[in-house]
């Protein structure tokens, strides 16, 4: 009989806990895809994609990390190298652009606010897909996820006071590149800040 993947920390896998795995972690999975891809990922394919590997590789999980660190690192190689795909189709003239998967992705006219949402999101993951492996995972984990430092430290099997140092230069690393790939966006972000620390000013 499988084990519950609650109880699976430290001890090995059998192939027949990776049905269970898979119910108990799909949708977290999904969760690290959907974040760590960007718009234009396909999260299914994705998730499929980690579980495959899972599968694959279960008879060699000793227990030496969590079972969740183990996915979690699994998840980050599958959407690299999903980017890295989609990176070349693009280069190679076979992909699409945002506009294009916006068109493809919306069964029904987008409501203007979405699309304004959206054009903000593929901005953010313009300049995400710019930053050094390390500091764009820990980016997103802790501003687009909401985890702390300690989850952060635990999926990434990092002290928690390397997690904050990463993420200050992330964060530095981000604003600088966001200033030269979006400034649009950054000048009006900070517009909308202004006048929201002096509605007077903003209401003449």
């Amino acid at each position: 009989m499988p084990r519950s993947p609650d109880d699976s920390d430290g001890l090995p896998l059998g192939r027949e806990d990776a049905a269970s795995l898979f119910e108990a972690h799909a949708d977290e999975v999904a969760t690290w895809a959907s974040r760590l891809g960007g718009p234009l990922l396909d999260v299914e394919d994705a998730v499929q994609e980690v579980f495959i590997i899972v599968h694959r590789r279960i008879d060699r999980f000793r227990g030496e990390s969590s079972v969740t660190t183990w996915l979690y690192g699994i998840t980050v190689n599958v959407v690299r190298q999903q980017r890295r795909k989609a990176q070349r189709r693009r280069w190679f003239g076979r992909g699409v652009d945002a506009a294009d998967a916006d068109t493809t992705r919306a069964s029904q006219p987008t409501p203007i606010e979405e699309l304004e949402r959206h054009r903000r999101t593929l901005g953010v993951y313009q300049v995400l897909d710019a930053m050094r492996e390390t500091n764009r995972a820990i980016l997103i984990l802790f501003e687009l996820e909401g985890l702390t430092g300690e989850a952060i430290a635990e999926l990434t099997s990092m002290q928690v006071a390397t997690v904050w140092v990463r993420l200050h230069r992330a964060r530095e690393e981000f604003s600088r590149l966001a200033r030269k790939l979006i400034p649009d966006e950054i000048e009006e972000v900070e517009a909308r800040l202004a006048t929201s620390d002096n509605p007077k000013k903003g209401a003449r």
